[in-house]
């Protein structure tokens, strides 16, 4: 994988499709997709105690300082 912009257990602010709002979480794992139309690193985001899901980089906001 090339030079991600985060890290594991950066806290980040990112855009939660689902929820339509601005949302902050710990970044929990990184991997790069593989699919022909999705070439895209991945963050796997831990935002409460039973929600994680997988956000791409452009949806991440910025990094915060916890």
């Amino acid at each position: 994988m090339k030079n991600p912009r985060y890290k594991v257990g950066d806290f980040v602010r990112f855009f939660c499709k689902y929820q339509n709002e601005n949302v902050t979480g710990e970044i929990i794992n990184i991997r790069q997709a593989h699919l022909n139309w999705d070439y895209e690193v991945r963050y796997q985001i831990h935002t409460d105690l039973d929600y994680v899901q997988w956000v791409a980089a452009e949806y991440i906001i910025d990094k915060i300082k916890r």
